[in-house]
């Protein structure tokens, strides 16, 4: 099919260009046409109506008197003196039709022109007042203008034709080169796959209408890989999460069954392999709850927290683990913030067991509630080793650990938590941030005023 029922820009834009030519030039035509024949026929007037004043200032002609009249007659092509409205001499055999709806003739003393046709023939006429019975009636013979206007529009006619296909076949190439660099972001694209997502567009290449286009393009191709390349390191990391417990499994299992052994040793290798496996399902469980976290699919049971009683509590269950490392967790401040109290304890409790972890002995750990600019902020201070610079920006990235001596210990997470507790934060739009220097490492979040969210 020549046209289809889908929209076609290429179509739209030829059609409106054509469309456009065709109507300036119809209309310009037309203009043309009627002010041409207005200045012929005013012409004419004005021409009909000189010579009756100058031959009527020449001669007191009577006329009621047809001899008079005959004299007058011979100035012009056709004259009809009427009487009453009946002709009572015309120096031509031409019937003036005075019944025609054509033809009209005025009584108030004003000059009235008019066009009219008989047997073919196109006159022109102006008719003067005498007196109150006598009018005088001059004409011209046009057919010369007809003949003229009527070859003026033959040749529009096809001129307008010809400039249309001129039109149409110009338009359709302006179209095809504006739309080239539509095509050649099309081939840009058109290279893009899952392994060659580097590719960009390169906007210096393109008209400055379709710059946007491209900034847009490639804003999302660098999501795209941003999100390929975090899909590829996460599959890369849970491998290499389970791949460690479950080869120390196998080891152990291969080792258990070559030779022959007590139930008390095949009790303390059974027992092993349930802390491998435990790890393991913290790790699948704790990867699912990120998923989850990040994809808004967890439910939610938001309440009114007293922050101060709630983080108490969780100080009151961690100092525990903090005595055997002489540590003193210090906290002031008091608050209230609408949240999930299950999501709240465990965004807590990994800040909370992360400071233990990391601090020195014989240090403290400072956890401060702060209301700053309307904006409710929690801080936990706590001083170990200085966190690199270069290490700051993946802190919160997931399986990140940043002391690799640790990476196969089993009292460290699968590197977690700081991952769970950003994307809990920022469920409820919240902001978490780290800073360490000169041995001080503080984690800090703000959640917005209460009413600046839902």
């Amino acid at each position: 099919m020549i046209f289809s029922r889908k929209p076609s820009m290429r179509r739209k834009l030829v059609l409106m260009f054509l469309g456009t030519t065709v109507a300036v030039h119809l209309i310009l035509s037309a203009v043309a046409q009627k002010m041409t024949k207005s200045y012929f026929y005013d012409s004419e007037s004005a021409h009909i109506e000189n010579k009756f004043n100058g031959l009527n200032e020449k001669s007191s002609l009577d006329y009621t008197d047809p001899k008079a009249v005959k004299h007058f007659g011979k100035a012009l092509i056709n004259i009809w003196n009427l009487t009453d409205n009946k002709v009572t001499y015309q120096n031509s055999p031409i019937l003036l039709p005075i019944e025609s709806n054509n033809f009209f003739l005025k009584n108030d003393g004003d000059e009235y022109t008019s066009m009219w046709e008989l047997e073919g023939n196109h006159y022109l006429s102006s008719s003067f007042f005498v007196n109150k019975e006598n009018t005088l009636v001059l004409g011209l013979n046009v057919n010369h203008h007809i003949e003229f206007f009527e070859a003026v529009g033959t040749l529009m006619f096809w001129f307008t034709t010809i400039v249309s296909l001129l039109a149409g076949i110009y338009s359709a190439v302006i179209v095809n080169n504006g739309l080239k660099p539509l095509k050649k972001l099309e081939g840009y694209l058109a290279r893009i796959r899952p392994g060659r997502l580097d590719i960009r567009v390169p906007k210096d290449e393109l008209p400055e209408e379709l710059e946007n286009l491209a900034e847009v393009q490639n804003s999302m191709l660098d999501r795209l890989d941003l999100g390929f390349q975090r899909l590829s390191d996460f599959s890369t990391d849970i491998a290499h999460e389970l791949r460690t417990p479950l080869t120390n499994m196998t080891t152990q299992m291969q080792v258990s069954l070559a030779n022959d052994r007590s139930p008390d040793e095949y009790r303390d290798i059974l027992g092993s392999n349930l802390e491998e496996l435990e790890r393991i399902t913290k790790t699948i469980n704790d990867t699912l709850y990120l998923a989850k976290a990040e994809n808004s699919l967890l439910y939610k049971n938001n309440e009114t927290l007293d922050l101060a009683k709630e983080m108490s509590q969780l100080i009151e269950y961690h100092n525990i683990i903090a005595e055997d490392k002489e540590i003193v967790i210090e906290f002031t401040g008091e608050g209230e913030l609408y949240i999930d109290k299950h999501m709240f304890q465990r965004a807590m409790n990994n800040l909370l067991s992360n400071a233990i972890r990391h601090a020195h002995e014989n240090t403290q750990i400072c956890v401060k509630i702060t209301h700053p600019n309307k904006s409710l902020g929690i801080s936990i201070s706590n001083i170990g080793d200085t966190i690199s610079e270069s290490t700051l920006p993946f802190i919160f990235d997931r399986f990140y650990r940043g002391d690799c001596s640790r990476e196969n210990d089993s009292t460290t997470g699968a590197g977690l938590g700081l991952a769970i507790t950003k994307s809990i934060i920022e469920t409820y739009h919240g902001v978490i941030s780290v800073t360490s220097k000169d041995g001080l490492t503080t984690f800090e979040i703000l959640f917005p005023p209460p009413n600046s969210t839902s």
